[in-house]
């Protein structure tokens, strides 16, 4: 698979270029916090991941006048951290699986391009480098067990409400084309963040607990 950065204009289909355009609004944020409070994850693999999806939906065209734009607004704001324990937390244990899960579901689909097999290829490399990088940290910076369980709750919930409003309008565009649910994504992101807590020493019957509540706004 060629990891290069394409630089000219490709030919995606719509549900592509909504797809691309999505995840160009998160990575380029992860990317931005990681600058900003964690400069170790800001890495070649994540800049070359933006690189290619800056390259490809340089604007936000494509989400505009869709019901997924205030909903992807919203949850980049809940996810802007504030300091390098939120940004950790938030982007690093949170959402660097969630981009897994993402890029690994879609890469899977025999229907999509070979521009997004490329892409998809790409985020798995950039977000299994940091996952060993962010754990260190976690437990150097923040510690483990309860003390970081009650810090991941409280930090975590606005981006999983969110993300739940995000939820709701995303089978109406992708679930046709590409027959992935968002059910069956956030089933398969709860599977992998769960045993990256369990090593940090979160308990899994309160991190369950508490996934299954804040997915639901409760």
């Amino acid at each position: 698979m060629n990891h290069e950065v394409m630089n000219t204009t490709i030919g995606l289909d719509k549900s592509e270029l909504l797809l691309w355009t999505i995840l160009r609004n998160f990575e380029t944020l992860a990317l931005r916090q990681y600058e900003l409070y964690v400069p170790v994850l800001a890495t070649a693999e994540k800049k070359t991941l933006v690189d290619l999806l800056v390259s490809q939906a340089p604007s936000n065209n494509a989400l505009d006048g869709t019901n997924l734009s205030s909903s992807v607004k919203d949850l980049v704001i809940s996810a802007s951290g504030v300091d390098e324990v939120a940004t950790l937390i938030i982007q690093g244990l949170l959402l660097e699986p969630l981009g897994q899960t993402i890029y690994q579901t879609f890469g899977q689909q025999n229907t999509i391009s070979s521009f997004t097999q490329n892409l998809c290829s790409i985020g798995l490399v950039a977000n299994k480098d940091n996952r060993k990088k962010t754990i260190k940290l976690i437990v150097n910076t923040i510690g483990e067990g309860d003390k970081l369980f009650q810090i991941f709750m409280t930090v975590t919930r606005p981006v999983l409400k969110h993300l739940d409003t995000l939820g709701e309008g995303l089978d109406e565009h992708f679930h046709e084309r590409f027959q992935i649910s968002f059910a069956d994504l956030i089933g398969d992101f709860v599977s992998e963040l769960i045993p990256i807590c369990a090593e940090l020493g979160i308990d899994r019957r309160k991190l369950i607990a508490y996934l299954t509540g804040a997915l639901m706004g409760i």
